[in-house]
């Protein structure tokens, strides 16, 4: 029987700021960063963040600006999460193992406008390191192998409600949120082996929760899930990576099965787009492949034979480096809807891709970026946060 579990709740005024620890390097050292710890894309796709050994870094996602003033921001030391506020003010972060700041089970809510770390909210240690975190205009989560922690968000932050949830180390999750109903949802793996839990974290409350939606999407274990902005589709994918399954959330019933490939893969990460139009998986292969879920044939429609092979990707896009984010970018008047991926070695890679006469779907590359280097830049690129 799931209970409220406490948590601690730390307001950081100026004064208070814990030093760091963590000695000053060099500054003389040359030494570039060449691995990111993570990357995330905001839910509405409006922009990013990325960590690493030197903090965490706000951008916005198309076309890219750095959103920050690089001699303005205090040293947060190493982060190892990072979830960007959709309005662009708040970063929310957990600190690195080697030489962060703050233990593992904190969760640090930055403030951007003051330029100052805001709030500290602390989990219990005896359900282990922070291992994912998720943040919408009203709710914030964070998962620990074993548990998950959901509070009000942003203002008057409280602690909602604790769940326990099936042995999750790498935090496999995904966040929805609807503009326009302001519903929010998580799923995550179930208890059962191959399953997929949807939450609707509005009706969560400290005395009770409405059971979750479970779907026995696959035979071995869960390896990445997405959710449209609605929180009406979800795609899962398993271990072995080398199908995709869509369902209605709702319904629970199937959609789309997405063959990514028959050869066995680890499967990196996967979003919807904003329009719910398309989906895109990142593999281990080296591949970004966009399956179009609209052109999609419905899996009641199709016969076993049909259902055995999947659909295939409408594009596919040889990136050969491992991806941690996916975007996508809004058509206007001067490009086309693109597809944007964000890779470990601190790269913005963006490919521009349209419906062509015949009905077939074409790709071309739009633009290519060094993430780091675009901030030491900044006085040439950075955009003011509002």
């Amino acid at each position: 029987m799931s209970k409220k579990e406490e948590t601690i709740f730390f307001r950081i005024e100026k004064e208070n700021r814990p030093e760091s620890s963590k000695k000053e390097e060099d500054e003389n050292s040359t030494e570039e960063m060449t691995t990111l710890n993570h990357a995330s894309v905001t839910l509405d796709h409006s922009a990013f963040a990325i960590a690493d050994k030197d903090g965490f870094k706000m951008y916005q996602l198309n076309p890219l600006h750095f959103r920050m003033y690089k001699d303005y921001v205090i040293k947060v030391g190493p982060v190892r999460l990072v979830k960007q506020d959709g309005n662009s003010r708040r970063i929310i972060y957990v600190s690195a193992l080697a030489g962060g700041r703050f233990a593992q089970n904190n969760l640090m809510i930055f403030d951007v406008a003051r330029n100052e770390e805001y709030f500290e909210i602390t989990t219990p240690s005896r359900y282990g390191p922070i291992t994912n975190i998720h943040v919408s205009p009203n709710r914030l989560v964070a998962l620990n192998p074993n548990r998950m922690f959901v509070w009000t968000y942003p203002d008057d932050i409280k602690q909602i409600r604790s769940e326990d949830i099936r042995s999750n180390p790498k935090g496999i999750s995904a966040m929805s949120y609807d503009p326009t109903t302001a519903a929010c949802y998580l799923a995550y793996p179930g208890f059962k082996t191959g399953s997929v839990q949807i939450m609707h974290l509005n009706a969560l409350t400290a005395r009770e929760s409405k059971s979750p939606i479970v779907i026995e999407a696959h035979l071995t274990d869960i390896a990445q899930v997405a959710l449209n902005c609605q929180g009406t589709l979800v795609a899962t994918g398993s271990t072995k990576g080398t199908v995709i399954r869509v369902f209605d959330a709702r319904t629970k019933g199937p959609l789309y099965e997405l063959r990514r490939g028959t050869v066995q893969a680890h499967l990196q990460c996967m979003a919807f787009s904003p329009c719910s139009s398309y989906l895109a998986v990142a593999s281990d292969k080296g591949t970004l492949h966009m399956f179009g879920i609209r052109d999609a044939e419905p899996q009641k429609k199709k016969n076993v034979l049909e259902r055995s092979r999947g659909s295939s990707s409408i594009v596919k896009i040889q990136l050969d480096r491992p991806v941690m984010a996916i975007g996508f970018g809004k058509k206007t008047p001067k490009n086309l809807q693109s597809i944007i991926a964000i890779c470990a070695d601190a790269t913005y890679w963006r490919h521009e891709f349209y419906k062509d006469n015949t009905g077939n779907f074409t790709s071309h590359f739009g633009s290519y970026d060094e993430l780091i280097e675009v901030a030491n830049d900044s006085s040439f690129f950075r955009t003011p946060v509002e």
